[in-house]
């Protein structure tokens, strides 16, 4: 097959973003694999000169590596300029393409706050969300609305929180309110009826509790929220070539952060391969602390108000750099592993 005859740069998609990845992991193989941990897809370089090319795509192969080395062979070396051969499934021929790249250190991706406690475990939890398994879907406009019994409602947490916990019985967990009443608890208990596997896969639990308890605890202002849309392809893929600014809604706090890295498919040890990552670092001083250390796994990763997924790591020691998985992966999971008509994100908690 021929290359067709076709100007400018090539569409994104997450199918030829994993293939892309799949076939640059390949190539690791054969030059570096010792040094070489993953290879993921940054935005544009703007201190190069663009490529000259009838078939380029809009983003920079990053190869992220233990340790930058000053020498080595040819052979071994990542080029200013990586061609992928990609077979095009609507023409069904093949495309010669060309990534600019990129070679980062990184450190070691790590697992890592209204706060979730679990035995003597614990990390955040800053999405309420409610479903239904009722079709058509229930309308929700008012406060009366709300309190349909077909609605149930909890909120969002990492699994791996509760990857020991291997009983057959229902885990229990405690989510600390944001405000109290009187002499009454310090935290709301739930159940969790959904985790996804670890390792393995989606980083996500649901935390079961009542409506009435989100309500007067305050993790929930108003019974009759509208739905918060997650982050679309569209938007997803605009980021990954453009990249972003935005929020890190944690454990009463906030940070503010830039977008990295997305790769298709991450190993993180302890949690396996899991699909659909971004990387992002953190805006702030590093004398400030660690904005995205242990316990903050479950916070919530928002661009220009729209919710994007949930951290699951950082890079340790100095935790400036952190990992979310986009809910287009684990809220899809956890609609169907709850067989619900509909599931909503209705409130990030700040």
């Amino acid at each position: 097959m021929t290359v067709p005859p076709q100007i400018g740069s090539e569409p994104l998609s997450f199918d030829r973003l994993r293939r892309l990845q799949a076939t640059l992991s390949r190539r690791v193989v054969q030059r570096d694999e010792d040094n070489i941990l993953q290879v993921g897809f940054a935005p544009q370089r703007t201190d190069r000169t663009a490529i000259h090319s009838q078939l380029s795509l809009p983003v920079t192969a990053q190869f992220d590596v233990q340790r930058k080395l000053q020498s080595l062979p040819s052979a071994r070396k990542v080029a200013p300029v990586e061609s992928v051969r990609l077979l095009d499934r609507k023409s069904r021929s093949y495309l010669q393409l060309d990534l600019q790249t990129d070679v980062q250190k990184t450190g070691r991706i790590v697992p890592t706050g209204v706060r979730v406690e679990s035995d003597e475990n614990y990390a955040t939890t800053s999405v309420v969300v409610r479903w239904t398994k009722v079709a058509p879907v229930p309308v929700i406009d008012t406060i009366e609305q709300a309190l349909d019994p077909r609605w149930r409602w909890g909120v969002l947490c990492v699994a791996h929180l509760f990857a020991q916990q291997l009983t057959t019985t229902t885990t229990q967990a405690r989510v600390e309110r944001k405000s109290t009443c009187g002499v009454g608890p310090e935290s709301v208990r739930g159940s969790i009826i959904a985790r996804g596997r670890v390792p393995g896969g989606p980083d996500i639990s649901l935390i079961e509790t009542g409506l009435d308890r989100l309500w007067l605890s305050g993790l929930l202002p108003r019974p009759n929220s509208p739905n918060l849309l997650p982050a679309s392809e569209s938007q997803l893929l605009d980021w990954i070539s453009k990249g972003t600014d935005g929020t890190f809604l944690g454990d009463g706090v906030t940070h503010t952060w830039r977008w990295q890295t997305f790769y298709p498919e991450l190993q993180i040890d302890s949690l396996g391969r899991l699909r659909h990552i971004v990387r992002y670092q953190s805006n702030e001083s590093p004398s400030n602390g660690y904005p995205f250390g242990p316990g903050s796994s479950g916070g919530v990763l928002v661009a220009g108000g729209i919710p994007i997924g949930l951290q699951i790591a950082a890079i340790s020691p100095d935790f400036q750099e952190a990992f979310a998985q986009s809910f287009g992966v684990s809220l899809q999971w956890l609609r169907n592993r709850l067989r619900a008509t509909a599931l909503q994100i209705v409130h990030l908690l700040i």
